[in-house]
């Protein structure tokens, strides 16, 4: 497939216009117009920018799998890749025995904890959340929270406050709307913690809530997964990057390669999912 096509499809994947592209890459519409239409290829150096404004690498857009197209099957495969999603056999603290454990936020390195702040500031971005101030409660969040924010405005123009444990009480972030930035929960205690911690020191609650994995299970007392009864709870509305079914597909598709804990997998589901 030619460079030109490849472009619009990963364009239109993204929902956006040609006028759209062209001001996110500094060049002409007509440009955009014209690698399209195979009149003329993008400049050597634009090549890049290009990648990096739809976050694949070079690689991927010179020998782009169209049916991989989607952020959230590039975010489990750097989870895999990078060693955050695992499989095997893990004790959580809720006591049950996973065949897969989310290890998403400690002893990453700068490259990692920038690529992550992107999967991050790309699930804002999907949902419309308005993210006018970015909050992190844990000291593994602090460098997502940070990274969110700079990808947010390096890459959409997005201009987010963001505090951290130790400010979150500075009464110049009341006004806004928060979004709390975490990672995976199972239970969702220590998510009613965050929130609860959030209230009493700003007294409300945060809009959203941007995970990196909702394992989607049921607690020990409702049927209601943990994600929906949060929410109902709290007015909340929590949003994942992925979630356990989004992990499953990308098992069955082969875009990650864990045949021999898929029936595991799936089994531990039909036990705990929830509604």
């Amino acid at each position: 497939m030619l460079i030109g096509d490849k472009i619009r499809r990963l364009r239109k994947n993204k929902n956006i216009t040609q006028i759209q592209l062209a001001e996110a890459l500094s060049v002409s519409s007509q440009s955009v117009s014209k690698w399209e239409n195979h009149i003329s290829a993008p400049d050597i150096a634009v090549l890049p920018v290009i990648a990096r404004y739809f976050g694949i690498t070079m690689d991927e857009l010179f020998g782009y799998r169209l049916d991989a197209l989607n952020y959230k099957e590039r975010f489990i495969r750097f989870m895999v890749n990078n060693g955050m999603l695992r499989f095997g056999e893990f004790m959580l603290k809720s006591g049950r025995l996973s065949p897969y454990l989310i290890h998403s936020g400690y002893n990453l390195t700068g490259s990692q904890i920038s690529k992550l702040g992107e999967f991050y500031a790309e699930c804002i971005r999907e949902h419309s959340i308005e993210a006018n101030c970015l909050i992190g409660i844990d000291n593994r969040e602090i460098p997502l929270v940070i990274a969110t924010s700079m990808t947010l405005f390096n890459r959409y123009g997005i201009d987010s406050a963001h505090c951290v444990d130790y400010d979150i009480e500075n009464t110049a972030f009341s006004s806004h709307e928060i979004t709390l930035i975490t990672d995976a929960f199972t239970s969702g205690a220590s998510l009613c913690s965050a929130l609860e911690q959030i209230k009493n020191r700003m007294n409300k609650y945060p809009s959203d809530v941007v995970v990196c994995v909702d394992r989607m299970e049921s607690s020990d007392h409702s049927s209601l997964s943990a994600k929906h009864e949060i929410e109902n709870r709290y007015g909340v509305k929590i949003h994942p990057i992925v979630n356990v079914d989004d992990i499953i597909k990308a098992i069955e598709s082969g875009v990650i390669t864990a045949e021999e804990h898929f029936e595991k997998l799936k089994d531990y589901m039909k036990r705990y999912k929830g509604k």
